[in-house]
């Protein structure tokens, strides 16, 4: 069930202990709601509803395809734990093979699926139980700089197609805006994607995406770097140049927690 909201000066009201409505207003879950930047009675009025003490900790380690961002989380997952800390880290996902119509990209369906991906993305943030930290290895955001990326157009994808899929990619950028964001940066990134794209043959991951030429992968690098601006809120966003080793995690680990004592 949604319950009404209001925004008041970036700060998220339930209706229901404001006097004056703000000019943007929306239905949320709680679970969506808690994940916003709210005013101090609607999230003491929502953590009761939910039977919690606190509020999750929305962790979003963003970058290209190859980065390592799915060996930091790795580890990052393990340190949370360590300290009793409750992780989720969803895994929900969109593939060709789900559906017939997806199979092989086509101007009538292509942008559909592209929009699937996305929201399959954004039910990773929003689906947690009584976890103190949900944990993601990729914005929804990527598909954003995937369309920006020349390399990447097929000539599927229609203006209209293209506005859709942008509702989805947008839907949650309130909650994104209040989410701790690590943009990953590594100069072995290249050869890291072409490693892992060889593999797909072999039951290893499959992009849903055609393996890119590194000319085209370069281009794809320059296009997530470029519209980084798209993150809002830089008081919670990191950029942060990793390497392929077993201690790059622990900088990305210490800036989280730097961020969440800023705020607390």
């Amino acid at each position: 069930m949604k319950q009404k909201y209001t925004k008041i000066n970036d700060t998220w009201h339930n209706i229901s202990f404001v006097k004056n409505i703000g000019i943007e207003n929306k239905k949320f879950t709680n679970n969506e709601a808690l994940l916003l930047k709210l005013g101090d009675k609607t999230r003491e009025k929502l953590l009761k509803e939910m039977n919690r003490k606190t509020i999750p900790q929305l962790i979003i380690i963003d970058g290209v395809d190859g980065v390592g961002k799915t060996t930091i989380v790795e580890s990052l997952i393990n340190k949370f734990q360590e300290q009793g800390l409750k992780v989720i880290n969803n895994t929900f996902k969109r593939r060709r093979s789900d559906n017939p119509k997806f199979t092989k990209p086509n101007l009538k369906y292509e942008w559909m699926f592209r929009k699937e991906v996305v929201e399959q993305i954004n039910k990773r943030m929003i689906t947690y139980g009584n976890e103190d930290i949900i944990l993601l290895d990729k914005s929804p955001y990527c598909e954003y700089f995937y369309q920006r990326t020349k390399s990447f157009d097929r000539g599927y994808i229609t203006p209209y197609g293209n506005f859709r899929m942008e509702e989805e990619i947008f839907k949650y950028k309130d909650i994104i805006d209040n989410a701790i964001v690590i943009f990953l940066e590594n100069k072995q990134c290249w050869s890291n994607y072409y490693n892992r794209e060889t593999k797909k043959d072999n039951g290893g991951h499959k992009s849903s995406y055609e393996t890119l030429k590194e000319k085209e992968y370069l281009d794809m690098v320059k296009m997530f770097k470029e519209h980084q601006v798209i993150y809002e809120n830089k008081k919670k966003y990191k950029a942060v140049e990793i390497k392929n080793d077993r201690e790059s995690w622990k900088r990305i680990y210490n800036q989280i927690v730097r961020f969440i004592k800023d705020e607390y």
